[in-house]
């Protein structure tokens, strides 16, 4: 889906560390994670109770010789992998330490090693589509009124999306292309949806380009959400790919304290993510990076910048990515005077 607008939703900006009343709050949050679980919740507010980034925390623990993949904290604070090797265990009992959590406070969340080779059970069937706007519930009741049921039956194996940004800084189209492929019989859509501040009344055109067609259109104008059905042309067989293209013409923009952006949300992972910009070549934007964040869109990277070339064109790549939030931002050129917008995608 968008929450690109195939998962959109603006990016919320960092809470205040320095509000008392903020830290109470994170503080018996943390207390009741790490007494009740799960693991991945309990590591995920234990790091940002400590306000270190990601890159300071590997640092922290290549010091100690216990070194850490920034990708490896990622993926154990998002649930997606967990510390279950020796040395990874090692690592953690010093991340509690990094971190100031007593001892052994996350290693007794882990409980028993998963299964592994062909004994292997199946990963743990993904949080419902519902659960990712759980704290939305416009959001949430626009999904129950649309079928969603296939969207845990499709592997992402590449995703590319094109963002087409004007002489403003303005996002004006999206054009997207997925390889998807099914694990079980009778898949026969895709569901698309947006959260955005939108500048005008009119929802964005969805035009599908290749094998599939629009379905329902669900809109929220007075909260600016839009969900989609894409349906494919016949039904998938199980193991059979599809290769769907899309586009988002016009999509909601509006006002924003900070930047112009654009992420996905993916509540499922996918092999490939490629995230373009088509900048106006004649007004380029003065800054542009990637960012990644977790299922709250809260970073857990520091960004990556971005390089412009002569035709205002760039992109951003990630590599089995998920679940998580993936996006590209920019600022325009100041004598243009524009407004700041942004723009997310969900899913």
């Amino acid at each position: 889906m968008i929450g690109p607008k195939t998962e959109a939703r603006p990016t919320a900006q960092p809470p205040v560390r320095n509000a008392q009343h903020g830290t109470n709050a994170l503080s018996a949050e943390l207390a009741e994670l790490l007494r009740t679980g799960p693991f991945e919740a309990a590591l995920r507010t234990a790091i940002r109770a400590s306000r270190l980034s990601l890159e300071r925390i590997q640092h922290r623990l290549r010091a100690r010789g216990t070194p850490v993949s920034i990708t490896a904290l990622s993926y154990w604070q998002s649930g997606r992998r967990r510390p279950e090797r020796p040395d990874s265990l090692l690592a953690l009992q010093q991340l509690e330490q990094v971190l100031g959590v007593p001892e052994n406070a996350l290693s007794a969340l882990l409980g028993p090693p998963r299964p592994r080779g062909r004994t292997r059970q199946a990963p743990a069937e993904a949080p419902p589509l519902s659960s990712l706007w759980s704290e939305n519930e416009s959001a949430a009741e626009l999904l129950t009124k649309i079928d969603t049921s296939h969207d845990s039956k499709l592997a992402r194996l590449s995703h590319h999306d094109v963002v087409h940004v004007d002489q403003r800084g303005e996002l004006r189209k999206i054009r997207t292309r997925k390889l998807v492929r099914a694990e079980t019989n009778g898949v026969d859509r895709w569901v698309i949806m947006f959260d955005g501040a939108s500048s005008g009344e009119n929802p964005p055109i969805i035009r599908p380009i290749r094998s599939c067609r629009l379905g329902q259109v669900l809109t929220d104008h007075a909260r600016d959400l839009v969900v989609a059905e894409l349906l494919f042309d016949r039904a998938l067989a199980r193991g059979e790919t599809m290769l769907l293209e899309y586009e988002i013409i016009d999509p909601p923009t509006g006002p924003n304290e900070v930047e112009h952006s654009f992420c996905r949300l993916f509540r499922l992972p996918v092999r490939q993510y490629v995230a373009e910009l088509q900048f106006d070549p004649a007004h380029p934007p003065t800054r542009c990076e990637s960012y990644v964040g977790d299922s709250t869109t809260q970073e857990v990277e520091p960004p990556k910048p971005l390089t412009v070339d002569r035709f205002g064109r760039t992109h951003a790549v990630a590599l089995d990515f998920g679940m998580g939030v993936f996006g590209v931002r920019w600022q325009p050129e100041e004598q243009l005077g524009t407004s700041s917008s942004s723009r997310t995608t969900t899913r």
